[in-house]
Formats: structure tokens, sequence, C-alpha cells
């Protein structure tokens, strides 16, 4: 059984505080707290909170541990009580006011329902990171601890390396680039996967010095030219398969996913790799 326990803010010092319904802390701790949302839908997570103000936030994620090489949060969820704020009445600040959070169970953040994907956003509508759901359990007071896999914000896509490519080629692989990076942050996963198969256009388009086609008609000329299927084709192909799957017509496979996008992101950035343009070393030499 979990005991009743809640966790407060100091409106006025920003101090933390964990306690009890019968026995308040007396002193504040070091802990990590962030806005959070929890979602059932990849694609609604996508858009990030509503909000910008920590304050009025609904929930919030007490960080336990953040692994920054494997990505994985660890943490406990939150939910603002309606009274706010409020007053412990602990010391050393008898009058210290409270915006206070009870702890919430798991599956009540989710309506009783547990769906297939679960996403987090942290952090503000105008600066959010997205998480997804790998594991929870309960610890030895029965508070749930959750298991959160960080998605990439940065660093997802290698590093062009100097001199390879023309100034305006290199300015043309950059904008495309930043339109995979801004729509992997922001789109839903149909849109992701538009912009890595326009990306692999302008990649294929540059190398071999053709103009106005697009990637199907570009993936058999390269093959020509090569003479044989490279990494590079494939990675086209298949690319130019899942954008095919974002439409009404190809009923017959389920919408694309997540993953696929996740997919896509990764063909755009082995392509750079394995065109000989881009590294993944912090040296791009």
């Amino acid at each position: 059984m979990v005991w009743l326990k809640n966790l407060g803010i100091d409106k006025d010092t920003g101090d933390i505080y964990v306690g009890s319904s019968d026995r308040r802390p007396e002193r504040s701790q070091q802990v990590q707290v962030f806005p959070v949302r929890v979602w059932g839908e990849p694609f609604e997570a996508i858009s990030g909170p509503e909000i910008d103000s920590f304050i009025i936030s609904e929930y919030v994620f007490q960080e336990v541990s953040f692994d920054p090489v494997s990505q994985i949060r660890r943490g406990y969820v939150w939910r603002r009580m309606d009274s706010q704020p409020q007053n412990w009445g602990h010391p050393p600040r008898q009058d210290a006011r409270l915006i206070t959070f009870q702890y919430q169970g798991f599956l009540g953040l989710l309506g009783g329902k547990f769906p297939s994907q679960v996403m987090f956003t942290f952090g503000s509508q105008s600066n959010f990171t997205i998480g997804e759901l790998v594991h929870f359990e309960p610890d030895a007071i029965g508070q749930e601890l959750l298991t959160i896999k960080m998605r990439p914000q940065f660093g997802f896509l290698p590093r062009i390396r100097e001199g390879v490519l023309s100034a305006e080629d290199q300015r043309r692989v950059e904008s495309a680039l930043d339109d995979v990076v801004q729509g992997f942050r922001s789109s839903p996963p149909a849109s992701v996967i538009d912009r890595c198969r326009d990306a692999l256009t302008v990649f294929l388009s540059i190398e071999l010095n053709v103009t106005g086609k697009d990637l199907g008609y570009l993936i058999k000329k390269y093959d020509a030219v090569k003479d044989k299927r490279t990494v590079v084709a494939n990675l086209g192909h298949t690319v130019a398969r899942l954008h095919a799957r974002g439409k009404p017509a190809e009923t017959k496979f389920p919408p694309v996913s997540d993953r696929q996008a996740e997919l896509a992101v990764g063909a755009v950035a082995e392509a750079l790799v394995s065109l000989g343009w881009a590294t993944w070393s912090q040296s791009a030499r």
C-alpha cells in the first residue's frame, strides 16, 4: 500500500519538500523536478505541453536518476492538488506557501487503460523533450518507479565533413537536414518520412549532378552508375517505400509509426556517411 505522500515547492524560494500527511519534513531536499505530461499516442506527444509555467503544471516528474549514455531516466510522477498554495507548517519557514503535489499511481495517469505506447513530454511548450515508457515497477512503499527512454533531440545526424562539398551544395544539404531535424522534433511520422525522402533526393541530385528528378529515378540512375545495388540506393528505396505507405491509397498497410520515422532518419544519416560527406566522429575532417 502506498503511504500518502506529498511533494511541495516553495513559491518564494523554490525549495522542494517531500513529506507525508502526518509528518512534515524539517528541511528541503535536493531533488530534480520537471513539468511533465503523459500521452497515450506518440503523434499527440509531439505537440508538447500546453503550458509554459512550471507552477500551473498539472503533473511533475521527480527525477531519481538519469544516464546520459543510455538516455534512461527514472523517477516518479506527482499530481497537483486542487487547493493551492498550501501551508505545511514546517520549520524553518512556518508560513511557507507550497505548491503541493500528491503521488499519482501510473495507471491513474492513463485513466485505468494501458495503451501500447506511452510517451512523456518534459518541460514547457516552448522548450520540451520527449521520452517513452520502458518499464514501471513498485518500490518498497508501493510507489511506481518509472523507467523512461528519452528520444534524441540533438546529435542524431552525423557531422558534415569539411571541404567535401561546394559551398552551394553544402548549403542545400544543410537546408535539407534542417528540415529533417525540425520535422523529427515537431512533426508526425508521415511528415518526418516525407522530409527524409526530400533530403535523400537532394543528396542523390548532387551526387549525380541531376536536377528536377524524383527519388525513384535517382535511385535507378545511381545504381546504373555504380553498376550494382549500393547501400545508398537501398536506403533511398526503403525511405521511398515508407513514404508510399503514408498515402491513404495503400490501405493494406497500417499507418506509419514513430519507429518507421526513426528508421527514415537513420537512413538519411547513413546515406551521408556512405556518400563520404559526413562522419560520426567529433572532428568533421
